[in-house]
């Protein structure tokens, strides 16, 4: 069996050695049991080398455990933070400045809303649309829009513009039936027009009757 004096010193390193474990691996407690665990273990051992024999030791021991605590707990947190092992410790939140559009796309897409175009692709809800004859993606909030058809900016997402179907003049007649509706129109007045001559020769003598 190992000299109290040892046992007390090598449990004593790694009882602080994995109180700074536990903040970066997740071990559900169990490192940090067995870290309170080797500090009682060094700390009787350090009563049973030095209380007696030498006070002075032990009390040098009482400060650097007491020290120590803290100082393994706020260096790990240091070291996750501010160094580059943190990194493969904890996942970091994403950088939405690294992955958003940049400030010229952003304000380039903003100048797009308001305007008009139409769905080169369909949207389901996403899709590319064509606005000042430049293609983007896109995605609407309604129903499912068909390729070829007139549509609105309304807003942006990211890197996306939101989007609408047009209700302007776009949806109303066509020019075709505009042409078939003025067709129609003159169709019937041309058949109200020769609606009033006969297909038939009215005899001379049909008064005489």
């Amino acid at each position: 069996m190992p000299d109290a004096a040892v046992l007390a010193t090598i449990l004593l390193v790694v009882g602080l050695f994995l109180v700074a474990v536990e903040l970066m691996v997740p071990s559900f407690g169990l490192i940090g049991t067995s870290a309170a665990l080797c500090l009682v273990i060094s700390a009787w051992s350090a009563y049973q080398a030095w209380w007696t024999r030498q006070p002075t030791f032990f009390w040098t021991y009482l400060t650097v455990l007491l020290a120590g605590i803290p100082v393994s707990f706020f260096g790990s947190l240091y070291l996750i933070q501010h160094t580059t092992l943190g990194s493969f410790v904890i996942l970091r939140a994403q950088n939405n400045r690294e992955d958003g559009p940049s400030p010229k796309m952003q304000s380039h897409l903003h100048e797009l809303i308001g305007k008009s175009g139409k769905t080169v692709s369909p949207l389901t809800p996403g899709g590319m649309v064509e606005v000042q004859g430049e293609r983007h993606h896109a995605e609407c909030a309604g129903p499912i829009v068909d390729s070829g058809l007139p549509i609105e900016v309304t807003g942006t997402r990211g890197t996306r513009l939101v989007v609408r179907r047009s209700t302007g003049p776009s949806d109303a007649d066509t020019p075709g039936d505009s042409r078939s509706n003025s067709n129609g129109l003159a169709d019937s007045g041309s058949v109200s027009t020769t609606s009033g001559e006969l297909d038939f020769d009215v005899p001379d003598n049909y008064t005489d009757s």
